[in-house]
């Protein structure tokens, strides 16, 4: 079972890997894609600066360079400056006018000249307005990334819903094809395997049925669809004490199963019906050739005929029996002596590995008869009973018995009860 749990966990393991790696598969494509988009794209270029307002010292006004932050800094002497026509430059015409130009005069109408108010919490003039550019989110792979999530519904339960669909449809074999894949995934789903069992059912594979039955009922001992479906291959098998074992357990789980107890009833009559069109087994008879006997004749005496060819006695084996086959043969042969049927019994070893599955009603029904045969020997009968009541199936071919059968078994508990206290309480139990 450990086995199975790694195996299922490996698969497992490896499903989400493999999903994981998909996923970085395609990230990384779709990162490279962006990334080309964007190399291809035209970046923005820088808008042109509007000007802003210099005095030069020499001017008979102000060189105006507009900029956006301009408009915060006029005041309503810079506004009329603005408008007077800007001095001519020293540059204009050679470095001749600086030969007339009075410096100390200009220093002094600067001075005289307010400053101009400074902008609230404004960027500084000399600073270059940079062009705002439009984010890229990237997202990155975590160094770690957790496995993906499982999907919605397990894969094993996928493969199930799909082979109830193929079995609805009387697709029985597609239905077989996807409960063995469901099962590869979890092995130990009694549901799964007794839904495979029926399938089997469907296409006549009796013994496969059977088979998925037993393991579905090792997982769940209670699982009353897999008996009645165990039951039912096992008829069709000839497995008939099997198969009422089966609805006896089942009709226990569910005592008002109507179902169930009819088809108990139908595995009832087919076993008495089996149990009548059992073979009987042939004994050889040897005839022996006629003795002749010497008779004195006498004057009066007449011809005597010869003796009639005589039937060899029955007799017992030295060994006790090995097989059930053995065991039946000899038991036949000694039909009409049954006190010689007795000594037979006592030669029997090991009834269980003996009889194996089952006994029959009918021989069972015999061999009692043999042990109620005078003289009666209880501490024998209740010994041997007590091997008997150990052979698989017993309890249900002691339903065939009859009242009077019953009733002359406790009879004799009864008698050896005294020195066998808890082997009689086990053969009583078995009986009742």
């Amino acid at each position: 079972m450990e086995s199975l749990t790694i195996q299922h966990q490996i698969r497992e393991n490896a499903s989400y890997l493999q999903d994981y790696f998909s996923d970085l598969s395609a990230w990384e494509k779709s990162m490279a894609k962006k990334e080309q988009q964007l190399q291809s794209s035209k970046r923005p270029t820088a808008p042109v600066r509007k000007a802003v307002a210099m005095n030069v010292r020499g001017s008979q006004g102000t060189i105006s360079t507009h900029h956006p932050i301009n408009a915060t800094m006029h005041t309503p002497e810079t506004s009329t400056k603005l408008t007077k026509a800007p001095a001519q430059h020293v540059y204009d015409k050679g470095y001749k006018k600086w030969d007339t130009f009075d410096v100390d005069a200009a220093l002094q109408e600067v001075d005289a000249r307010p400053s101009p108010q400074p902008a609230p919490e404004a960027e500084d003039d000399d600073t270059p307005v940079q062009p705002r550019r439009k984010a890229v989110v990237v997202t990155k792979p975590a160094a770690t990334r957790a496995p993906p999530p499982p999907p919605s519904m397990p894969r094993e339960l996928l493969e199930k819903e799909d082979g109830n669909m193929h079995f609805k449809k009387g697709e029985y074999a597609s239905a077989v094809a996807c409960y063995s894949r469901s099962l590869s995934y979890q092995p130990r789903n009694a549901v799964v395997l007794s839904n495979r069992a029926m399938a089997h059912l469907k296409l006549q594979q009796f013994a496969k049925a059977e088979s998925d039955c037993d393991l579905a009922l090792r997982i769940d001992a209670a699982h009353v669809k897999s008996l009645v479906r165990r039951a039912t291959a096992r008829n069709a098998l000839g497995k008939h004490h099997a198969a009422l074992a089966d609805l006896e357990a089942a009709l226990e789980v569910e005592p008002s199963n109507k179902t169930i107890a009819t088809q108990l009833a139908q595995t009832r009559d087919q076993l008495k019906h089996a149990i009548k069109r059992s073979p009987t087994v042939g004994i050889e008879v040897h005839t022996v050739a006629p003795i002749s006997v010497a008779v004195e004749k006498s004057p009066t005496a007449a011809t005597p005929k010869p003796a009639p060819a005589a039937i060899q006695a029955p007799h017992l084996p030295e060994k006790a029996p090995a097989t059930a086959y053995e065991f039946l043969r000899v038991w036949k042969g000694l039909k009409a002596r049954v006190d010689l049927r007795r000594q037979y019994l006592r030669r029997l070893r090991n009834l269980p590995k003996l009889f194996r599955d089952s006994v029959e009603a009918d021989l069972l029904s015999e061999l009692l008869e043999a042990l109620w045969s005078a003289p009666l020997d209880a501490e024998f009968a209740i010994e041997f009973l007590h091997s008997l009541i150990q052979v698989p199936r017993f309890s249900v071919v002691a339903m065939f018995l009859s009242d009077d059968e019953k009733r002359r078994v406790t009879t004799l508990v009864d008698q050896a009860a005294g020195s066998h206290q808890a082997i009689a309480a086990a053969v009583r139990a078995a009986f009742t």
